[in-house]
């Protein structure tokens, strides 16, 4: 080899026949690329319906609602006199349909501090005219004041996500108030309880008296119920009976004595007929 290209030989010249195999094998390339194309396109026609059901088609996206609950700590709102003061404890319902569920803890996180010092100013608000031993109260006026000057659901966005929050509100006593309340409620559970007992009874006692009522006097006075009634005048006086524990008592017969049996006969002799017994009303026979 010397490094320069070999000749490749003469080139066919325009208008010179292409030698015969190089024609055989053009024709047959021809023949191939025809009925490649064809059996081609008949696969294509007859995949197309097949290739309709297998195409991806994006359905729309259904909203999907996250909901979650916080427990914050609870708010200590002062009470009247500003020496006591009331804990207000708050459930925080957040729901979105916007926002991712793997970033919705990230914006509840965010909007929680806003949402807490919404209510404490709402609270506060409210407590400083109610007393410290009254938390019903306190609880009634923070529900009107959610209800009619900020009513819930609060609403928070940031971009194109959106959410709500529903706070949920309890009120509970301070501890030293609790303290001091609780001989009051001592004595008057005992209280109560006493008079419920007094109560009670009465209706027992009533009710004794109407199973058992007092037998009416002839005379037309009224008896008291377990007093015995007394003889009037004209009335015999009942007879004593003897004391139960008197022989006489002690052996009543039930029924009359029976007659002593008959002897048995001696072997060979009959026996002698039973007299009848006569009845109590039948009369003696006449005596000659």
């Amino acid at each position: 080899m010397t490094g320069e290209p070999e000749d490749p030989g003469p080139r066919p010249r325009p208008g010179v026949p292409v030698d015969g195999w190089r024609r055989r094998w053009a024709d047959r390339a021809r023949t191939l690329g025809g009925a490649a194309r064809s059996r081609t396109r008949r696969f294509w026609a007859g995949a197309q319906p097949t290739l309709r059901q297998l195409w991806w088609t994006e359905e729309p996206a259904t909203p999907v609602t996250t909901v979650d609950r916080r427990f914050p700590e609870p708010l200590v709102v002062p009470a009247q006199g500003q020496v006591y003061v009331f804990l207000v404890r708050a459930t925080f319902t957040w729901s979105s349909e916007t926002a991712r569920p793997e970033l919705f803890g990230w914006y509840v996180d965010y909007f929680q501090p806003q949402a807490t010092q919404r209510l404490h100013r709402l609270a506060v608000r409210c407590s400083v005219e109610v007393p410290p031993h009254r938390p019903r109260e306190l609880h009634t006026a923070l529900t009107a004041a959610l209800g009619e000057d900020d009513p819930p659901p609060w609403t928070y966005a940031r971009g194109e996500v959106t959410f709500t929050c529903e706070p949920d509100v309890t009120v509970h006593l301070d501890e030293r108030v609790r303290r001091l309340l609780q001989p009051y409620w001592e004595q008057r559970i005992a209280l109560e309880c006493e008079r419920d007992l007094a109560r009670r009874r009465t209706e027992y006692g009533r009710e004794g008296n109407r199973r058992d009522p007092a037998e009416p006097d002839p005379t037309g006075e009224s008896q008291p119920a377990g007093s015995q009634a007394r003889p009037s005048a004209g009335a015999p006086a009942a007879q004593r009976g003897p004391r139960p524990d008197t022989p006489v008592e002690a052996f009543t017969p039930l029924e009359p004595l029976l007659p002593p049996p008959a002897p048995h006969p001696a072997p060979g002799q009959h026996p002698r007929p039973r007299p009848r017994p006569r009845p109590r009303n039948e009369p003696k026979p006449h005596e000659p």
